[in-house]
């Protein structure tokens, strides 16, 4: 009768044993999976899905394709060739542009590409690429524009329209602290509110001013040194934490596009191309 219960007692053990073996076992591997670095969960859902905030040509915008929406532009493109480096699917998320590091904080964008510049303030939030674009800011204002703009200082006279969270924001706030500002969502948004009297002024990035300039009647970019905002940067923004090897491939394509010229193409076929919407 003993010798029976203390079998008992060691097929007990030995099934407790078993049981907190395979429990240890299955927490192993969901930890190893949830340290899997960003590259690898890419992979292994076969597309890198990208947050961006159409509504700034050439970057990014949308046209009408056999009576769909499609977001297109450099940034998209720029998207596309990263996709084909890791050897996936590309999958567009479009939002409003002080959303998109949320949404990446939050995992819903394995990163966000949309002309972002690379503040200090935003890397607290977020790593950041290699830049990918430098350019200037220019200011738009209606052709019937008559008020004096020689300097800088003078932009505080007039009341500034500036694309929300945007470093066009931030100068205009924390550099220039001009007294008069409006921070809508997008260009389009302060083209308009321009139009109906609303605003005198609009900084945005020489290349978007252009365009926007060529595509709306009445418009016109005056010319004044905008110092601190005179030059613009644009980086590809991904989630802190196990990004290195993710880094890695996005920095070598970007060196590959801008050393090769191809970037140059890219951003010149969506000159062309938002110019005619």
């Amino acid at each position: 009768m003993m010798k029976k219960n203390i079998s008992k007692l060691i097929l007990l053990v030995m099934s407790l044993v078993l049981v907190v073996g395979c429990t240890a076992l299955k927490k192993s591997n969901e930890n190893n999976n949830d340290k899997a670095d960003v590259l690898s969960k890419i992979k292994a859902n076969g597309k890198l899905v990208v947050g961006t905030a159409p509504g700034y040509p050439p970057f990014e915008f949308t046209v009408n394709k056999s009576g769909k929406s499609q977001v297109v532009g450099a940034d998209i493109d720029l998207a596309k060739k990263i996709a084909d480096e890791i050897g996936v699917e590309l999958e567009i998320k479009a939002m409003d542009f002080d959303a998109l590091i949320m949404a990446l904080q939050s995992s819903k964008v394995d990163m966000v590409i949309t002309s972002m510049t690379p503040t200090e303030e935003r890397k607290k939030s977020v790593d950041f690429s290699d830049v990918y674009f430098e350019g200037t800011n220019s200011i738009i204002v209606n052709s019937n524009f008559s008020k004096v703009i020689s300097k800088e200082d003078d932009l505080k006279n007039i009341v500034l329209g500036v694309q929300r969270v945007s470093v066009q924001e931030i100068y205009a706030k924390e550099v220039l602290k001009a007294p008069k500002i409006k921070s809508l969502t997008a260009i389009p948004d302060l083209i308009a509110d321009m139009k109906n009297g609303n605003i005198d002024g609009i900084i945005a990035s020489t290349v978007v001013a252009k365009i926007n300039a060529n595509q709306y009647d009445g418009l016109k970019l005056i010319d004044v040194n905008l110092s601190q905002a005179n030059k613009e940067e644009a980086a590809i923004a991904i989630k802190k934490g196990d990004n290195k090897s993710l880094l890695d491939i996005v920095n070598k394509t970007i060196k590959s596009l801008k050393d090769s010229g191809q970037y140059e193409e890219i951003l010149n076929k969506n000159i062309d191309l938002a110019s005619k919407q």
